[in-house]
């Protein structure tokens, strides 16, 4: 048990030194979703990809063409892709987040990726100069509760179930579910469904009785422990909030309904003020 609660406690301490980063979830700011043709990027209230004040009011244009972006920097702003020299007036195709690896492009700190959500583009925005980054208070945890970290049995489903995901800023998208974990509180039985990841753990979002109050209302993440055979472990000390909570630069998914559950489970995360 001892084990237990250090390795909780190390991985709390690394959770938030991963949320205060320099291009943290807390240094989003902004979205800007792209429509074909011409978007006009900088600080100019009318900016279709809006950038912090100090910069200047036309940065560039991010040109989308059959589904492909491309910056076409405006003249003086040195933009730079990756570690690269300044592009120098030169136009920059731009690789989107579908394929895992996006291109990172740069303005002084600022940093610029286009991501792919449910079929669009967007340009995401880290600053990190950004308030919610620089004003972080820190997290809040439940205390420790063992009787939280519970035995799940595996019933797995063949094929994967498909789902549809809604995502807080409304798009949707279809996943796969491998499984559904089944667990006891308090002599009752309750299942979430699961998607199992490469390493063999299973992710999840859930949401229980106490989100909106102690925790952030739209849910909370969960990973497992390597399933052993047809049981894992769900240690709910270990539920974090997704990114949503900290950013409404986010684009997070929402629970499936089948993920809800009736009850309140007080262990990990608590929602944070910002």
């Amino acid at each position: 048990m001892k084990d237990h609660f250090n390795d909780l406690l190390a991985w709390r301490t690394q959770r938030e030194a991963s949320l205060r980063g320099e291009y943290s979830w807390l240094a989003l700011a902004g979205l800007g979703w792209l429509e074909d043709g011409a978007n006009s990027v900088g600080s100019a209230p009318d900016s279709r990809v809006q950038l912090p004040p100090r910069f200047p009011s036309l940065a560039g244009v991010l040109h989308l063409q059959n589904g492909a972006a491309e910056l076409e920097p405006a003249p003086g702003v040195a933009w730079r892709l990756g570690e690269q020299p300044p592009l120098s007036g030169r136009s920059a195709a731009l690789r989107d987040d579908s394929g895992g690896q996006p291109d990172l492009l740069y303005l002084d700190d600022l940093r610029l990726v286009v991501i792919e959500r449910a079929g669009r583009l967007a340009a995401r925005l880290w600053d990190p100069q950004h308030p919610t980054r620089l004003n972080f208070p820190g997290c809040i945890w439940y205390p420790p509760a063992p009787e939280l970290r519970l035995l799940a049995r595996v019933e797995l489903y063949q094929p994967p179930k498909p789902v549809q995901i809604v995502q807080i800023t409304g798009g949707e998208y279809t996943a796969h579910m491998q499984a559904t974990l089944a667990f006891e509180i308090d002599g009752k039985t309750h299942r979430l469904d699961a998607e199992q990841m490469q390493d063999g753990r299973y992710n999840l979002m859930f949401r229980d009785t106490t989100a909106g109050k102690t925790t952030y209302g739209a849910g909370r993440f969960l990973i497992s422990e390597q399933p052993a055979g047809d049981t894992v472990i769900l240690d709910f000390n270990y539920a974090y909030s997704p990114p949503c909570a900290f950013t409404e630069f986010a684009t997070c998914p929402l629970p499936v309904p089948q993920n809800i559950l009736p009850i309140p489970i007080e262990a990990g995360e608590q929602a944070t003020a910002h």
